[in-house]
């Protein structure tokens, strides 16, 4: 069968440093590192950026956190880029992004270090919260078919992207077609599908923003339930191996073969329902492979794991119809934290959640706390409605409550609130009983 396409793989078995604590004999290495990939898949930068050219380099942040945290743009990606870029003597050089759950997205850049690395090498920052948009529009009926994209973007001679590469709870993959997530200008348009439809979601947006080039920010990756992973070693440190090409469908069938999944190019809807609408290639067999051979650098990535019923000490899920990509994913993400920093081992009494479209009729007395995710389970509140909620407000419209996610009003945050009555409660009980 044909080549349609060419991904590149590049690998070092050197200390490249970290994120956000490297020497220029570092950068210098990663540079080397990319300046392979464009090579062998466009022969050279000079055929991505031309002189004059103006240039988005899309990156992602993610929420405000630090750079060695490794879910968020790396820095020495971002600076090695950027300086290729520069040899190529464009006009304009802008890095763009739109944080995640409506947060301020210049906090993040200063905090993920972006900003000290536009600082460094004089690049200009671009907050898509702060850009004027145009309406792209697609003429099928599919999900999400109208929708805002920068005017950066679509100005853009060359838009390159610099996605991470993780396993992702709500997208089993986010790379570089999920890139374009952050191309969207606020929580509403964000929260719009994203459901089980958020997978055409992704393939309109990147259809939009047009990419030229992709090189993947992978020397630390992300395994397991990620990106807000509780678990160490979902953080993969040492990987040192990134890939890129022009096919954003065929760059992540690659990721896909580089974290050992079994068949390539099936395992993402995005990446299945990309080449099956025309963005590129998911057939390992169309797709040349230059640079490091594949069965040098891959290693087994764990995948995610969205199952929500027996899984956590002291909670019972009474999970109706849910989508996977929603709130499933949310409530497991939500469930991982309070597990890992122990919080539903002392819960002194069962944590019930209900979330999806429920089916019985006649809800049971229950002998704990409730909480109902979702605006499916919204009917749940009318048996009890004492119950915790989270689902579309007018300050977080649409019906997936992302916000069930955010640190500080978010499920964890109400569990954590929830121990400490029922703690305080147990030391008032013991010291009455003293006093008597």
């Amino acid at each position: 069968m044909a080549k349609k396409t060419t991904v590149a793989i590049a690998h070092s078995s050197s200390d490249l440093g970290k994120p956000s604590e490297y020497s220029r004999e570092q950068l210098d290495q990663v540079k080397a590192m990319i300046r392979q990939v464009a090579d062998q898949t466009m022969g050279g930068m000079g055929n991505i950026v031309k002189p004059g050219y103006k240039v988005l380099i899309k990156i992602n942040t993610v929420i405000p956190v630090a750079a060695n945290a490794g879910f968020t743009t790396d820095p020495r990606m971002l600076q090695a880029l950027i300086e290729l870029v520069q040899e190529q003597n464009p006009g304009r050089i802008q890095i763009g992004e739109r944080c995640a759950m409506g947060g301020d997205t210049m906090k993040a850049m200063e905090a993920c270090g972006i900003v000290e690395v536009a600082k460094r090498t004089g690049t200009e920052l671009c907050p898509f919260e702060h850009v004027a948009f145009d309406m792209y529009k697609i003429d099928r009926p599919v999900s999400f078919n109208e929708f805002p994209v920068p005017r950066p973007v679509l100005e853009a001679d060359a838009y390159i992207g610099l996605p991470k590469m993780k396993v992702h709870v709500h997208t089993t993959f986010t790379g570089a077609m999920k890139l374009q997530f952050g191309n969207l200008p606020d929580y509403n348009w964000m929260v719009k599908c994203h459901r089980d439809d958020i997978y055409q979601k992704i393939v309109n947006l990147t259809r939009a923003a047009n990419p030229t080039w992709f090189v993947m920010d992978s020397l630390y990756a992300c395994q397991g339930n990620g990106p807000f992973s509780p678990a160490s070693d979902d953080l993969i440190k040492d990987f040192n191996t990134i890939c890129g090409g022009p096919d954003p469908v065929a760059v992540d069938t690659i990721c896909e073969a580089l974290m050992d999944w079994d068949y390539p190019g099936t395992n993402v809807p995005s990446t299945v329902l990309g080449a099956a609408e025309g963005l590129g290639t998911n057939l390992m067999e169309e797709i040349e492979l230059a640079g490091v051979p594949l069965d040098q650098v891959k290693r087994r990535f764990r995948r995610q794991n969205t199952m929500l019923q027996g899984q956590h000490p002291n909670v019972k899920v009474i999970m109706g119809s849910t989508c996977e990509a929603g709130c499933k994913a949310i409530v497991r993400i939500q469930l991982d934290q309070l597990k890992a920093d122990g919080t539903l081992d002392k819960l002194k009494r069962p944590l019930y959640v209900f979330t999806g479209l429920q089916f019985e009729p006649q809800l049971m007395p229950v002998d704990g706390d409730v909480i109902v995710v979702g605006d499916c389970a919204k009917s749940v509140l009318e048996r009890f409605p004492n119950a915790a909620y989270w689902g579309e407000t007018s300050e977080y419209p649409n019906c997936t409550p992302i916000w069930a996610n955010r640190p500080d009003v978010g499920i964890s945050n109400y569990v954590h609130q929830l121990l400490a009555v029922q703690e305080a409660n147990a030391n008032c009980h013991v010291n009455t009983n003293n006093s008597d």
